[in-house]
């Protein structure tokens, strides 16, 4: 049997893999904003340029929680049990009943390591958990800030994808929640967006989307950079942090290594994931990226577990995802 080591050896020799495009027309509707409250975008009248991040404002003396909806907030063990056994990690339509598709893999040996946002600061007080009812379930996932009151999100945590799909409901958003501490508070959803490639095709080389938030707490904990390029992304050292629901609940953790497959809208790598890290950032290393972002910049947002060669994917940040991103920031 082929090894996961092996597999990651050649698809490194592979480099840069293309991947079929559909006509101009086509792409142009796929990434066609859609909201849950029917508030159009605020498109501006060009391309979004990449845009830097922000280590936020939080310092001696400033509550972390100053600008958040709900404050801080501490759970019991009792309180916590009760949250494990309600909200259940949002799997990816396209893993479901596929044992060779598994949601968001560990592949071999868990390389992961525990993250404790508090302590270790920005940009990991930037990524938080997200929790909202869709359908008649309770689910999890992970969710980047991009702006003040932007979350950036995979399509499927927001809908799930399709022209019979739902938007999800009741959506709230913990920036930096360490198990039983949520030490920033928490803020509900204004509104929910994706695109027609996702909401109406349920195709998942255009499952992206964000939640703009009933309050500014990004202004506290800062918010992460974003970056494209048209060029192979193949051997980028990246970070993957989130919120696995194979780990305890509610607690961060994150992983390392490479790209090892660039496509134009999906990228793969060999880092280990699971369920309800779906939407986590996909984090360029520090000075290593094709153009001007030097690290805490998201190139792609995480959404699938292992395919067939054993590698776990991510919707790639392209010009028009990433003018999608910047449009959602700029809508009220």
């Amino acid at each position: 049997m082929t090894t996961h080591a092996s597999r990651r050896l050649a698809l490194c020799l592979a480099g840069f893999v293309s991947a079929t495009t559909a006509s101009a027309a086509d792409v142009s509707d796929a990434h066609r904003s859609i909201s849950s409250d029917g508030t159009p975008a605020l498109a501006s009248s060009s391309t979004a340029a990449p845009a830097a991040g922000f280590r936020g404002r939080l310092a001696p003396g400033l509550a972390p929680d100053a600008e958040a909806e709900f404050p801080a907030e501490r759970y019991s063990a009792a309180e916590m049990a009760d949250f494990a056994a309600r909200y259940r990690p949002m799997v990816a339509p396209g893993a479901r009943g596929d044992d060779h598709l598994a949601p968001e893999s560990v592949l071999g040996a868990d390389r992961r390591f525990r993250v404790y946002p508090s302590e270790s600061g920005y940009p990991y007080r930037a990524v938080g958990l997200l929790t909202f009812n869709q359908g008649t379930g309770s689910y999890t996932c992970t969710g980047w800030l991009i702006s003040a009151d932007t979350v950036a999100t995979a399509g499927h945590c927001v809908h799930s994808g399709g022209t019979g799909g739902v938007w999800s409901n009741t959506m709230r958003f913990y920036p930096g929640r360490n198990a039983a501490s949520a030490p920033y508070g928490s803020c509900t959803a204004k509104r929910l967006s994706s695109v027609a490639g996702w909401t109406k095709n349920a195709d998942e080389n255009y499952d992206y989307g964000s939640v703009k938030l009933n309050c500014t707490v990004g202004n506290t904990t800062g918010w992460l950079g974003r970056w494209w390029t048209t060029g192979s992304q193949a051997n980028l050292p990246i970070a993957i942090v989130g919120y696995p629901g194979d780990k305890p609940s509610a607690t961060q953790w994150g992983g390392a290594g490479r790209i090892v497959a660039s496509e134009s809208r999906k990228t793969r790598y060999f880092l280990d994931t699971a369920g309800g890290q779906s939407g986590a950032p996909v984090i360029q290393a520090d000075g290593t990226g094709p153009g001007g972002c030097e690290g805490d910049c998201g190139i792609a947002i995480h959404a699938y577990g292992a395919d067939s060669l054993g590698r776990n994917s991510a919707t790639r940040i392209t010009e028009a995802v990433n003018t999608n991103l910047q449009n959602w920031i700029n809508t009220p």
